[in-house]
């Protein structure tokens, strides 16, 4: 019987794909990732069931819609559930650990309550059994050890923190006037490379999560500067230069109203871009942004690079499989926006990249897949049966090299109470439709011809038998994301259906 294989995933937070080198970028400098990519396989159109983090997040490690979980909101409580992935893996005796961001229920309240978990008899959170957190993001990120560690290296921490080294103002866009090796990514990468020195012959499952590059963009030097933001590419457009995009856009691009009392939060439209009048800022602005975020991927790359050498170094690469993600995207200014929420494909799409033993090296599948996909295929290559209800489809076949057909179809979630907003998203091969609940407006993109989302289809007359058959899609994908979980006792007579869509996607 062989052994069971070892497993890492690094998870980033709001790293769009096109932001690495193996995704095509010419400026960034990803060698580390992108030679996970040529030594496994990459999947170009991946696209996350949910464009904010908690979602995301509890859909990934449980290959369940954040409907199915009841997680369908940043700032939610995710409830128990026991299709986690780690503790699937922890009943199959595989030892179970997170470092860096968790963000299951808001990132204030997670220490108290991890630490309340694990303190159980047989504790653990959600299925990990050991967890060193790092919550937040930039110079405010912290963690049950984190912060006492940051403390004992940074001398006048507080004070140090406390100066301004914005390079643009209101857009959250920052020096880190710290040491680079005091910076989240790299505690993250020591404390992982601690793990694999103590590892032994059990299997494990580690998850590396940077809080970076999500906002406040945030890196210190020698990243700050690496990159000049004259060379940085323009974003697309502003929304209001964007072609019967619904009005929801054009309000969040404007601003919070004149009525916001000074001192009081804006209420945000969309969950996950920050309320601010974006119409003030320029292309230099959103440059600038640019070249920052390129460096803290920069740094999230380099901190890769030392988990992989103690891989190597160790003799564990070669039974360990490494999967590389993120939970969504940013606009980075596209659309005239940052942050993610919005059904841009910015912030939709995820990158995915296999490698390991059984993974077929330099390969790229194109066909349209979902974050839904990892935890089912993790557990079909250690050789573990799903629990009941896991929505997800594997992957492993396609891994292998083996020529599947397979839906090519993704549907994205977004329902917020504090938004008053629910909407959701079909994506096939040429179309992207979004259907919002009580609007009279909607969304068709037509990803072949117009890749910069800048002219909507929804109104469009030539265009009304491709709606109507998109939504015909949409209903299919609604009605098999139920979840068939029903409080029975006894085995259902046939196997439960578990399926998205037909081959023939559109």
């Amino acid at each position: 019987m062989p052994e069971p294989p070892n497993i890492i995933m690094i998870m980033c937070d709001e790293l769009r794909a096109d932001a690495l080198g193996c995704y095509g970028n010419p400026i960034v400098e990803t060698p580390a990732i992108d030679k996970l990519a040529e030594r496994g396989t990459r999947f170009s159109q991946c696209f996350v069931t949910q464009p904010t983090c908690t979602p995301s997040r509890a859909s990934i490690l449980s290959g369940c819609y954040p409907s199915t979980l009841r997680a369908r909101m940043v700032g939610c409580y995710t409830p128990e559930d026991p299709r986690f992935l780690p503790r699937v893996l922890s009943r199959s005796k595989y030892r179970t650990a997170s470092i860096g961001k968790l963000h299951f229920v808001p990132q204030a309240d997670e220490p108290k309550i991890l630490a309340e978990r694990l303190a159980r008899d047989d504790g653990d959170y959600f299925g990990f059994q050991e967890v060193d957190l790092v919550n937040g993001h930039g110079r405010r990120c912290f963690g049950n050890r984190y912060t006492a560690w940051l403390r004992e290296r940074v001398p006048g921490l507080d004070a140090r923190l406390a100066e301004d080294t914005s390079y643009t103002k209101g857009l959250n866009c920052e020096r880190w006037n710290l040491p680079a090796e005091a910076h989240s990514s790299h505690y993250i990468a020591d404390r992982a490379i601690e793990f694999l020195a103590g590892a032994d012959e059990q299997p494990f499952f580690l998850q590396l999560s940077f809080p970076d590059p999500h906002y406040p963009f945030t890196v210190p030097e020698p990243y700050a500067s690496r990159y000049n933001p004259a060379d940085m590419p323009p974003p697309i457009p502003p929304v209001s230069e964007s072609y019967a995009m619904p009005p929801l856009y054009e309000q969040v691009f404007r601003g919070p109203r004149s009525s916001v009392a000074e001192g009081e939060r804006p209420k945000d439209r969309v969950i996950g871009t920050p309320p601010h009048r974006y119409a003030d800022y320029d292309r230099a602005d959103w440059q600038q942004v640019k070249a920052i975020y390129y460096g803290m991927v920069d740094l999230i790359d380099h901190s890769i690079s030392r988990v992989y050498a103690a891989l190597e170094r160790l003799g564990l690469a070669a039974n360990t499989v490494i999967v590389f993600l993120s939970d969504h995207g940013d606009y980075l200014g596209d659309h005239g926006f940052y942050g993610k929420g919005l059904p841009y494909e910015s912030a939709l799409r995820s990158p995915l990249i296999f490698s390991g033993p059984g993974i077929q090296a330099g390969h790229t599948i194109d066909s349209i897949e979902s974050t839904l996909d990892i935890a089912p295929t993790l557990l079909d290559i250690a050789g573990i049966a799903e629990p009941e209800g896991m929505q997800g489809l594997s992957l492993r076949a396609l891994l292998a090299g083996e020529d599947r057909v397979r839906p090519s179809i993704a549907m994205v979630e977004n329902d917020d109470d504090f938004a008053a907003l629910r909407m959701r998203t079909l994506i096939t091969r040429r179309w992207r439709l979004t259907y919002y609940l009580n609007q009279a407006w909607g969304e068709l993109i037509d990803r072949e011809r117009d890749p910069q989302e800048m002219r909507n289809l929804w109104h469009d007359p030539s265009h009304a038998a491709v709606k109507q058959r998109l939504l015909n899609r949409l209903l299919q994908e609604l009605t098999a994301s139920i979840d068939m979980g029903n409080g029975r006792k006894q085995k259902p007579s046939a196997p439960i259906p578990k399926w998205r869509g037909s081959p023939e996607a559109g």
